[in-house]
């Protein structure tokens, strides 16, 4: 049994270590921060929210995985809100620090790999997913979403990591 609740999918295809999956309703417990080498600001002001600080102090389950992503030069971190929750009964946030954001159901290209939270290893296994993609003739239709499972005091060599993009299908 896993010790977090993880994001829920369907496979629809499966190629080595890129999968296209099928998402449902997605949300976010998510954070707006300053872009870092490491992409993990923000993790304290949504670690604090589902620890207590929302409309009624109640303490939400971890989950996996730590979702990121680049968008208007600001970083965006967020976590997957436990799936016992839906838009009406989700704890709405104290203060401005976290936002509640939804991911639409949709179908996303994803390439799953180990090691650092380095911007070569990013860039490495974000060039293979977009030129996998290209070879596909699939379109992105999102911004670069960056899933990592583990926390950063686990060695590199066993953190799993995926890159996800949102995307079109040719056929």
């Amino acid at each position: 049994m896993a010790l977090f609740e993880t994001m829920k999918f369907k496979l629809i295809k499966k190629d080595k270590n890129i999968e296209i999956r099928e998402y449902k309703d997605i949300l976010l417990a998510s954070t707006k921060t300053q872009k870092n080498q490491k992409r993990d600001s923000g993790f304290n002001n949504v670690f604090s929210y589902i620890s207590g600080n929302n409309d009624r102090q109640e303490k939400i389950s971890m989950t996996t995985p730590v979702v990121t992503y680049e968008a208007e030069n600001e970083l965006v971190t967020g976590f997957y809100v436990p799936s016992k929750y839906d838009k009406t009964s989700i704890p709405q946030p104290k203060g401005s620090d976290v936002f509640i954001a939804e991911m639409e159901a949709s179908i996303y290209a994803v390439i799953k790999f180990r090691g650092r939270w380095t911007d070569e290893n990013f860039q490495k296994h974000d060039k293979i997913l977009k030129d996998y993609l290209k070879e596909k003739g699939d379109e992105i239709l999102s911004h670069r979403l960056i899933l990592r499972y583990q926390p950063p005091i686990v060695p590199s060599i066993f953190r799993r990591n995926e890159i996800a993009y949102q995307i079109k299908t040719k056929s």
